[in-house]
């Protein structure tokens, strides 16, 4: 996923000339206007390690849930993937109308609720979502994936975890105070093991969670310190990649990756 910083800065100039206004992604998933967040949690990783899952999307009938901007779609439809995208924000769904427009793919954009798709039964060969799972009735939800899924099929998701129980009680009693900003609210929570349980229960078998990389420590420098400092933007990385070289430990930090699939006989 690197490149030379010359490769770099020649990237940037075509992207702006292509699409001064409105934005430009790239086939990794980089998109500017989140690219902090993007960076502090190390999603370009977990991007790469769920495409590399899915594998070649090229002519894939494809679902992206919870769309949000629209940057992962525009990324998928990059790839070659048709890409049916569906969120409840429909501020967020103009933009992502837009971001496809300026980055010359076509996605489908619906205003929907997960649990209220329509779609005829086994319409997709690869459904794709970031943290929508744990905004979602999720037993309602994992039947409407086995449902939309062709035989064959797989779906991945990339999620946060409620495992580590010091991550989950700063979440509840830290964030919100002591000048600490809190993103999530009353009706979602990371999942659970009775979730992971729950998807078990919809996909027998053919459920796996996978933990490619530890988010702990910079969770600090994404809630605290703000990228204030590079040099503890840099020291809370190699904490997380030391730690995370352990591969017990990395169960226990904010992500996870969940892949489901549908066998030939049906899910």
């Amino acid at each position: 996923m690197s490149e030379s910083m010359t490769g770099v800065a020649g990237v940037m100039a075509v992207n702006e000339m292509a699409a001064p206004a409105e934005g430009f992604v790239r086939e990794d998933g980089w998109y500017a206007p989140y690219d902090y967040w993007l960076t502090l949690w190390g999603l370009y990783d977990l991007y790469a390690y769920a495409l590399a899952l899915l594998g070649d999307v090229k002519g894939k009938v494809l679902l992206d849930c919870g769309c949000g901007p629209g940057h992962t779609s525009v990324m998928l439809a990059k790839r070659g993937a048709t890409v049916t995208a569906f969120d409840t924000a429909d501020g967020q769904l103009d933009t992502a109308r837009r971001l496809a427009t300026a980055n010359g793919v076509k996605v489908m954009f619906l205003c929907k609720p997960f649990e209220e798709l329509d779609f005829p039964d086994a319409s997709f060969d690869v459904v794709f979502g970031t943290f929508v799972l744990h905004h979602v009735d999720l037993p309602k939800a994992s039947r409407q994936i086995a449902r939309l899924l062709k035989p064959g099929g797989k779906a991945v998701f990339i999620e946060n975890s409620a495992l580590n129980p010091l991550l989950m009680a700063a979440r509840s009693k830290v964030c919100g105070h002591f000048g600490v900003p809190q993103y999530s609210d009353e009706h979602e929570h990371p999942l659970t093991r009775r979730d992971i349980a729950t998807l078990q229960s919809a996909f027998p078998g053919a459920c796996t969670i996978h933990f490619p990389s530890l988010l702990f420590f910079r969770l600090l420098d994404f809630y605290v310190f703000k990228k204030r400092w590079p040099w503890m933007t840099s020291l809370l990385l190699r904490c997380d990649q030391a730690a995370g070289s352990i591969p017990w430990i990395r169960r226990y930090g904010y992500l996870q990756i969940v892949e489901l699939g549908k066998g030939t006989a049906g899910a």
